[in-house]
């Protein structure tokens, strides 16, 4: 497949679609610890729903690093007081730097 330019946009969007829902969520106790297990739960269905159209490599992989880093930093954040906007904006560059970081490490070790 040659949708590269998707995969950021993939990321970008799920990190803040995982932001989102913590932050909305936001659990009272052990906010880290349950940010990041609900930020893995939600980037399943994301996973199962993104493979077929972008492949297993771009999709798996950043997903499952943004799902566990943006849900422990939206869960930590969603601790203190700050606001929801700005929680959702960094889950999405945070997505959006994972899937550049993933996608140049694989381009450097596939280079022939």
């Amino acid at each position: 497949m040659n949708l590269k330019i998707a995969d950021f946009f993939v990321g970008a969007f799920s990190g803040a679609l995982v932001a989102g829902v913590v932050s909305y969520i936001s659990p009272p106790f052990m906010p880290m610890l349950l940010g990041g297990l609900i930020g893995m739960l939600l980037v399943i269905p994301l996973k199962i729903a993104f493979m077929p159209l972008f492949g297993a490599f771009e999709v798996m992989i950043p997903l499952g690093i943004i799902g566990m880093t943006v849900g422990m930093g939206a869960g930590m954040l969603s601790f203190t007081d700050v606001a929801s906007n700005i929680i959702i904006a960094s889950g999405s560059l945070t997505g959006l730097i994972v899937a550049t970081i993933i996608h140049f490490s694989n381009k450097r070790y596939t280079a022939q």
